[in-house]
């Protein structure tokens, strides 16, 4: 893939990152495919609705939330980030980190970088 390629990538987790510490429920419909599957470490997963529902639930907030160390990966219009879910948060009021290794996979659709599938792990 080209360099264009992977900034884009970079640029979309990056905005991903952010309507998540936002909040922003309408900064994910460009960002997720329509049937996209999110895993969480716990193994509890999601659908594209039940994750923007989880994201809005006000019992956690996010003060910064980021991709750390990434990877990228390409193969024609996929491509598999891997990288730590990394950050700031409060969880009902009791201040918390993340460092959780991630591994996504994204789509390249009509030219644009979509998540098709999340999965994050504990150590």
């Amino acid at each position: 893939m080209s360099n264009d390629d992977t900034a884009a990538l970079t640029q979309a987790i990056e905005r991903f990152y952010n309507a998540i510490r936002d909040k922003n429920a309408a900064a994910f419909e460009p960002l997720l495919t329509s049937d996209v599957s999110y895993g969480h470490s716990s193994g509890r997963m999601e659908n594209k609705a039940q994750f923007i529902a989880n994201v809005l639930d006000p019992k956690t907030q996010w003060k910064s939330i980021y991709g750390a160390n990434q990877s990228n990966y390409f193969s024609g219009d996929t491509a598999i980030s891997r990288h730590a879910m990394a950050g700031e948060n409060a969880r009902d009021g009791k201040p918390g980190t993340s460092n959780m290794p991630v591994m996504m996979v994204w789509q390249k659709q009509g030219g644009a970088w979509k998540l098709l599938a999340r999965q994050a792990f504990k150590f």
